[in-house]
């Protein structure tokens, strides 16, 4: 089924889905970097120390793939976040190729320190939607992503 044409996409209204995906995602970090600044964090900082918060460990590579962004930018964002002493690379022991990702206690202190700041950020970001619309949005999104194979059925 065809939903959206070109004159969707080149009269510059916002009719394409893509578009407004790509705005939404942009407000969202934008309002996330303004609520971490207490932290001394960016959002895409603050997405690698959730991944490795969860997990405990995770490959370098691994971040990549999740984030959606290259190798060279998830090394520089680890960078960072090494010299603020928040996490720490180590060799795999049985594939010294594979660099693992761990916490510090400091980086632990700071996760635990972040979901009222998160759900600030979050609060605004939906400001405008009621809870019906919110759970509509939320069950949408979830199953354009099933569909498309980005998240489990």
């Amino acid at each position: 089924m065809t939903h959206f044409t070109l004159d969707d996409i080149i009269t510059g209204e916002y009719r394409s889905i893509g578009l407004l995906v790509h705005l939404l995602n942009q407000l969202k970090d934008r309002l996330l970097n303004e609520h971490l600044v207490p932290l001394d964090l960016t959002a895409q900082q603050f997405k690698v120390m959730l991944l490795v918060y969860r997990e405990k460990t995770q490959l370098c590579k691994d971040l990549s793939q999740a984030l959606c962004i290259d190798a060279g930018a998830t090394s520089r964002i680890c960078d960072r976040l090494e010299k603020k002493g928040l996490l720490v690379r180590e060799r795999d022991e049985q594939d010294r190729r594979r660099v693992q990702l761990k916490m510090t206690d400091e980086g632990v202190n700071l996760c635990q320190k972040s979901p009222q700041l998160i759900i600030n950020a979050l609060n605004e970001f939906t400001q405008g939607l009621s809870e019906d619309e919110i759970t509509m949005l939320m069950e949408l999104m979830t199953k354009l992503l099933k569909a498309n194979g980005a998240l489990p059925t």
